[in-house]
Formats: structure tokens, sequence, C-alpha cells
């Protein structure tokens, strides 16, 4: 079963569960957190992984200490324990994501919505995916942007090329279903592909889209508290 979590991360974490969760992540993140100049992005880098060793060790029953990763070719992370164990993460403004299970590729996005200059999106998008995105009203052009944007990254995410593919080079378009919900489609070189995707607002300020090449992405995301990460770790 594949689920997807997600972490809100709080302008200030106790210390008292900071340092539990900095005795929990790898000597490499802790080294790497300790280097930020914002706290903010220690919090996310840490959580991060905190949030992925607890998930990953319930689901291969291997202590979460023993866990360790490593990348492929294009940065995606595997787990060094079991390479075939799908994962992914994300984090982006006050999000973290996780998403795993299953037994195929997966891939998860969130991006912090800011004001941005639309015509970025004639260098990344695909023609369908410009035309989608102009046809959009003017209030809903820089959410759309996003919304395309998080899909195509979950998407790149999955099959784990990351960047080295060209984001204009496939185009993930919506089907209006009924009550004007949109189901979201892939088509790379011309063809249809077969991965599913998820795409929501986790809120007013943050986009959250995933991937999945088989299996049913869940209808919602699981929100995980401070306090529940700090409970799996007692």
């Amino acid at each position: 079963m594949i689920t997807i979590q997600v972490l809100q991360v709080p302008s200030v974490v106790p210390e008292a569960y900071w340092d539990l969760f900095l005795s929990t992540v790898s000597e490499e993140r802790r080294a790497q957190a300790a280097r930020f100049v914002h706290q903010a992005d220690a919090y996310r880098s840490v959580l991060g992984e905190v949030l992925t060793r607890v998930t990953l060790s319930e689901l291969t029953e291997l202590p979460r200490t023993k866990l360790s990763f490593s990348r492929n070719a294009y940065g995606k992370p595997c787990l060094v324990q079991n390479p075939k164990m799908p994962f992914n993460v994300s984090h982006s403004g006050d999000w973290i994501a996780l998403i795993s299970g299953g037994k195929a590729e997966i891939g998860v996005d969130v991006e912090k919505i800011a004001p941005i200059d639309l015509q970025i999106a004639e260098r990344f998008f695909s023609t369908q995916e410009n035309t989608y995105l102009a046809a959009q009203p003017a209030d809903q052009q820089v959410n759309t942007f996003y919304r395309l944007w998080t899909l195509k990254e979950s998407y790149i995410k999955a099959i784990g090329m990351g960047l080295s593919m060209p984001l204009d080079s496939f185009a993930i378009l919506p089907n209006i279903l009924e009550h004007g919900e949109l189901d979201w489609s892939c088509k790379q070189d011309g063809q249809s592909v077969p991965h599913r995707f998820y795409s929501h607002p986790l809120d007013e300020h943050h986009m959250l889209a995933a991937c999945a090449v088989e299996g049913e992405l869940p209808a919602q995301p699981e929100v995980v508290t401070l306090e529940s990460l700090c409970a799996e770790l007692a």
C-alpha cells in the first residue's frame, strides 16, 4: 500500500525534541545541519531524514539506526539495505512530504507557492501545458503553475532521472471528472504513460503532488506531528 505522509515544520522546534531528532539521523546529516545559515533549512533536512527512517524501519522491520542511504547517478535516494524499497521525500517552506510503499517507482514533490514570473513556464513547460496555463483565470495562474510544476517534478523523481530529463519533453494535463474534480495524466513522446498522479494544496501557500507507476495513491495524505514522531522514537 502506498502512503503519503506530510509533516508541518514549526518555526521553533523544542530543544528536547531537536536533540532527539539529531541523535536519530546520520553523522553526515548532523554536520550538514550545523552548516546551514538558516535554522529552518536545518529543521527540514533533519526532520525529513527522521520521518524517512521511522517509516522505512516500520516497512522493513529493520532498526532505524541501521538504515543507510545512497543515491543513483541522477541523485534519487535509495535504501542500501533494500534498494527495491520504493520511497521519495521532498521539503519546501513549512512542509515535508514522504511517499513510501507499493512495489514500483514513486515520487513526491512539495513546493512553497510564491510570486513568480509566469514567463518561466515557456522555458520548462510543454506547448500543451502552456496552453492550459494561459487558459486559466488570471487569479488562478500562479497556483496552476505550481500544480503543474509539482506534478512534473513528482514524475521525474518517480522515474529517477531528475532534471536530466527536460521538463518540456512530456506533458501532464487534467481530465475533468464529475463534480469538477481533475484526473491528471501524462504523455511523453506522444504516448500515454501508465503513471498515476495526486495533486492538492497542503495549505494556502504550499502545493503537493505525487506520482506512482502502479498501485493506488491515497485520497489524502497522512498528517504526522512532531509529537507523534517523538513518540515513535521513544
